[in-house]
C-alpha cells in the first residue's frame, strides 16, 4: 500500500524533527510530505532531505492538506500528522487493516487510540475513542466525538468518495470530514484501541481557544445536521458503551487532573 503522510507546517515547531522521525519510523516507505508558506520550503528540504517539501497556498491548515494530497498524487491512503504530534508503535496495526481495505478495493477509515502529551514528551492520559464504528453516528448526534485524526488512515477511495477537508474551517475540518464519512456511509475499523499515535498539548496551540472551536463545532453541527434526532434508546447504549469502554482512560484523566473534561483539559494545553 502506498501510504502518504501529510504534515503542514509554518516550519517553526520545535518538535517537527520529532515528528518527522516518528514518521520514518513507525510508517516506513511512507511518502512524508511536509506543506509549508513558499519562504520556508528551501530551508525545511536543506533540514529533511529525505521529505517532500511542497509549498502551500494560504488558506489555513485544512487547504494546506489538501495541497498536500494533490502534491502527492500516487497514494493508496493517507494520514495527516500535526508538527508537534508523533505516531507511535501501534500504528502499523492501524495500517495493516488500511492494507486490507485497499487490496480489497474499497473505502475504510482506520484508527486508533491517542496518546496525550506533554510539551516534553511525558503521558497526560489519552483521549476516548469509539470502542465500535457501529456507534459512531449515535455518538456524533450527542456531541461525542467517536474517533480523533492522529493516528487514523483513510483510504483514496473515502476522498473520492466525500471530497477531501473543508478549507472553511480552522479548527475542526478533521471533525468535520470524518463525521461527514459517517453519514456518507463510509465503513470505519477501530483497528487498536493502543495509542497509534500521540497528540501533544502545549501552551500556545489554537485549540486552547475554546470558544473559537465551541462555536466552529457548532458551525460542524449545523452544515452535516449532526444533531438531528435519533431514537432515545439507540444513543443511551451509544453513550453507555462508549463511557464504559474508556472508563480507565476517565479514571486516569481524575487522578492526573481531577474532574475536568477533555474539552477543559485541552483549554488548559496539558
Amino acid at each position: 500500500m502506498k501510504l502518504l503522510v501529510v504534515t503542514p507546517t509554518l516550519g517553526e515547531s520545535p518538535w517537527l524533527e520529532e515528528t518527522v522521525a516518528s514518521v520514518a519510523t513507525h510508517a516506513p516507505r511512507a511518502a512524508h510530505v511536509l506543506v509549508a508558506p513558499a519562504g520556508v520550503v528551501a530551508a525545511l528540504a536543506a533540514r529533511f532531505p529525505t521529505v517532500r517539501v511542497v509549498p502551500e497556498a494560504g488558506g489555513g491548515m485544512y487547504a494546506a492538506i489538501n495541497a498536500g494530497l494533490a502534491a502527492a498524487e500516487r497514494w493508496e491512503a493517507f494520514a495527516y500528522l500535526n508538527d508537534d504530534d508523533v505516531l507511535l508503535p501501534n500504528f502499523s496495526t492501524v495500517r495493516q487493516a488500511a492494507e486490507a481495505a485497499v487490496a480489497a478495493g474499497r473505502p475504510l477509515i482506520a484508527y486508533g487510540g491517542v496518546r496525550l502529551i506533554d510539551a516534553r514528551g511525558r503521558r497526560l492520559g489519552a483521549i476516548p475513542i469509539s470502542p465500535a464504528p457501529e456507534l459512531n453516528r449515535a455518538l456524533y448526534a450527542q456531541r461525542l466525538e467517536p474517533i480523533y485524526q492522529h493516528g487514523t488512515i483513510v483510504t483514496r477511495a473515502v476522498v473520492e468518495t466525500i471530497g477531501a477537508f473543508d478549507p472553511d474551517f480552522r479548527f475542526c475540518g478533521d471533525s468535520e470530514f470524518l463525521a461527514r464519512a459517517c453519514l456518507r456511509g463510509i465503513p470505519f475499523a477501530c483497528a487498536t484501541r493502543r495509542a497509534a499515535a500521540a497528540f501533544r498539548l502545549r501552551p500556545g496551540q489554537a485549540t486552547k481557544n475554546r470558544a473559537a472551536m465551541i462555536a466552529e463545532r457548532s458551525r460542524v453541527d449545523e452544515k452535516l445536521g449532526l444533531l438531528a434526532t435519533l431514537p432515545a434508546a439507540e444513543l443511551r447504549r451509544a453513550r453507555r458503551r462508549f463511557r464504559w469502554a474508556n472508563l480507565a482512560l476517565y479514571a486516569e484523566r481524575i487522578a492526573r487532573h481531577g474532574f475536568v473534561t477533555f474539552d477543559e483539559l485541552l483549554a488548559r494545553g496539558g
